[in-house]
């Protein structure tokens, strides 16, 4: 019983911190391309 709730505690804290830094890198990559965007628009006007 004890090392059920163990895993399922490893498990949930696992899972959240792989989604975390999967949506810390994708808001990062976001961001770089709306300034790259932005700098490219500047560039040509």
């Amino acid at each position: 019983m004890k090392n059920s709730v163990f895993k399922d505690i490893l498990v949930v804290a696992a899972f959240s911190a792989v989604s975390y830094i999967v949506m810390r890198n994708y808001q990062r990559k976001k961001r770089r391309d709306r300034q790259m965007r932005d700098f490219v628009h500047f560039q040509l006007f």
